[in-house]
């Protein structure tokens, strides 16, 4: 995993856009940009206006340093860096925003839309608010909304990129013109072949369309890897691949490899028994350790659920760190495990949200 360390001339943050690994806590940001000159989202804006993403990003980084959980310094940055071509990278700060910013703006979604319609109001053809609106539809699932600003960004641009990739994307993951969105796919690929980021979102659509196909899902998401995307989403992507395959030992490696690069506080507990469940504070970058103490042979069941959110993942390891089983989705969006012992002692089942975002609940229970 790179870390990229600033200097102070380019706005040193403690959330650089480029890290695939824990979302870190944005405060630090806010002090160090409290000696450098006040920026605004008007200037960022301007920027991506003008053209000059990589400066917008500069520009908005700075205005998330001195609000870390207000919302429009991450949409504007989000929209620069999909002007760029740099979807990961988006969809960690959409993560960023679950994570900092809808604990204290519940309405940061609506926020969002408000300012992309307002956008299009006044110029129905912009390609970078048709850009981040579409995106924001996708992010929220609701692909419907996502596809008929596509379709307007593919009128627009035929052989743009992201047009094909995201509208190609949002019919495999509503199952709807499933080979039409098939096709679409395929031209973004023929369109920057050489792209980690329209890989990884080809092996998500794969991953998690109405049709699954694992296989493709993992070749996609092993080119994404080669290519510089050790994210915990491609991390994720692999390990529901090898799921599906059967092969529940690789599955748990990633998956401990997700855990790892989305971890900054690792709590322990005390040992979970059979029949028993305990309640668990997350928060954003707090995975927990959980001793099970288990016999030969004894089934082991597990689920991880909360009310507070809808997405858990979880991995046990053997006594020498070694990854055995895993999940992400066991029950629809939350993570668990039926497994049976091959020799007894104490596992130790690491457990968080997903991408270790979501701030609440969860609730582990061993049956």
């Amino acid at each position: 995993m790179v870390r990229r360390i600033l200097s102070a001339a380019t706005l040193v943050t403690a959330i650089a856009c480029t890290e695939p690994g824990a979302i870190t806590s944005p405060v630090a940001t806010s002090r160090a940009s409290a000696n450098v000159t006040p920026c605004t989202a008007q200037e960022g804006q301007q920027l991506i206006n003008a053209g000059q993403y990589q400066a917008a990003i500069q520009k908005f980084t700075c205005v998330i340093g001195l609000d870390p959980t207000a919302v429009e310094g991450y949409r504007g940055r989000i929209e620069a860096l999909l002007m760029l071509g740099r979807f990961s990278d988006a969809v960690r700060d959409y993560s960023r925003v679950t994570a900092y910013v809808v604990p204290v703006h519940a309405d940061a979604a609506q926020q969002i839309f408000a300012h992309y319609q307002a956008r299009l109001q006044a110029t129905p053809d912009a390609i970078t608010a048709l850009t981040g609106l579409g995106f924001a539809y996708w992010w929220d699932f609701d692909y419907p909304a996502a596809m008929k600003v596509l379709d307007q960004l593919v009128a627009l641009q035929p052989e743009g990129v992201y047009a094909n990739l995201f509208r190609g994307s949002s019919r495999l993951l509503k199952g709807t013109r499933r080979a039409e969105g098939a096709a679409d796919l395929e031209k973004a690929i023929s369109l920057a072949p050489s792209s980690p980021d329209v890989r990884f979102i080809v092996a998500d659509a794969y991953t998690y369309g109405y049709t699954p196909d694992a296989q493709r899902a993992f070749d996609e998401a092993s080119v994404a890897l080669s290519g510089g995307l050790n994210t915990p989403r491609v991390r994720a992507i692999l390990a529901a691949s090898y799921l599906a395959f059967g092969d529940m030992a690789a599955a748990a490696a990633q998956i401990k490899i997700h855990l790892d690069l989305v971890t900054t506080e690792l709590v322990g507990t005390a040992p979970l028994a059979p029949g028993s469940s305990v309640s668990l504070a997350v928060t954003p970058g707090r995975t927990y350790e959980v001793p099970i103490v288990v016999a030969a042979g004894e089934t082991v069941e597990i689920i991880a659920s909360s009310r507070d959110f809808w997405d858990t993942i979880l991995v046990l390891l053997a006594a020498d760190g070694t990854p055995v089983v895993g999940s992400d989705d066991y029950r629809l969006y939350h993570a668990g495990l039926k497994w049976i012992a091959p020799v007894g002692g104490t596992y130790r089942l690491r457990v968080t949200s997903f991408e270790s975002v979501n701030t609440g609940a969860l609730l582990l229970a061993r049956r």
